[in-house]
């Protein structure tokens, strides 16, 4: 089975000149979750790394918390 990871950057108006910038950011935080998975990582793992990345990234408002049942 191939992993699949869905990054969402989020809902509202975007400016033209943000928008490569954002597409990037999306970009870069599925990709490090994705090799999170391919590594053997756990969903959890890869998610959390993506959100990290979005976190670190001043164009996202990534303000979010991961819940989990461990």
């Amino acid at each position: 089975m191939n992993p699949v990871l869905v990054v969402h950057g989020g809902a509202g108006p975007v400016s033209e000149d943000v928008k490569e910038r954002l597409r990037q950011g999306i970009i870069r935080a599925a990709t490090v979750g994705y090799c999170i998975l391919r590594e053997g990582g756990s969903a959890v793992d890869a998610v959390e790394g993506a959100v990290v990345t979005l976190e670190d990234n001043p164009d996202f408002n990534a303000d979010t918390s991961l819940l989990s049942d461990s």
